[in-house]
């Protein structure tokens, strides 16, 4: 049974992943370890592959948002199989406006440690084109679970990538509706109607059959 290595998102785990079907494959997750200070996103990656031993050449690789934008980084290095990008980005060119925009005037650096109260829940639903109360409930849950030191190390990391690289062996699957990285600014090789950026988890079923068909 090969072995598929699952990297999640900014705010996000293993869970966003369940609805998929990959059955036939053993999944890894790969969970985010603690940023040292100051460290690269380049020395991060080195240091979580390794924890996680991803081989350096063959390996099946699936990010989503922020874990393709890693797992693009390390195909500079790394000679994998094949890769899946989901709701994600290959290279800078990819980022929207608006983050290159909170980059430049530093607004990244103004993001509370970990987002809460009501409204800033119902704009990351927003932003995340969550449809249903079970939905926003496990994104709460999420984001309330995620490492708030990480998630300023990470945010900082995407609004300095630089990586001019197009990985090859890449599935790129995007959605319709993504508002977070919005197709227009993405090359894509399938795209999902109405899709937002958390279509991983809810039209997981139906991404799945692409996905399937890429890595057999």
């Amino acid at each position: 049974m090969k072995t598929i290595y699952l990297f999640s998102g900014l705010g996000a785990d293993y869970r966003v992943f369940s609805n998929l079907d990959l059955s036939g494959f053993q999944p890894v997750h790969i969970e985010w370890l603690k940023p040292r200070a100051s460290e690269s996103l380049e020395s991060y990656l080195f240091r979580l592959a390794e924890y996680h031993q991803i081989p350096k050449q063959g390996a099946l690789v699936l990010g989503v948002s922020f874990g393709g934008l890693c797992i693009s980084e390390l195909a500079k290095y790394y000679d994998f199989e094949k890769m899946i990008l989901v709701s994600s980005v290959k290279n800078k060119f990819e980022i929207p406006a608006f983050i290159k925009l909170a980059r430049l005037f530093s607004l990244y650096k103004l993001m509370p440690r970990k987002p809460s109260g009501m409204m800033a829940r119902k704009a990351i639903h927003w932003a995340f084109g969550v449809k249903t109360k079970e939905e926003g409930a496990l994104l709460d849950v999420i984001i309330q679970d995620t490492d708030p030191d990480f998630l300023k190390w990470a945010t900082n990391q995407i609004m300095h990538w630089e990586s001019v690289y197009s990985p090859t062996n890449c599935l790129h699957i995007h959605g319709e509706k993504d508002r977070i990285f919005p197709i227009n600014n993405v090359v894509w090789d399938i795209k999902i109607k109405d899709g937002g950026h958390f279509m991983i988890y809810n039209r997981g079923k139906e991404i799945s059959f692409p996905i399937r068909n890429f890595i057999f």
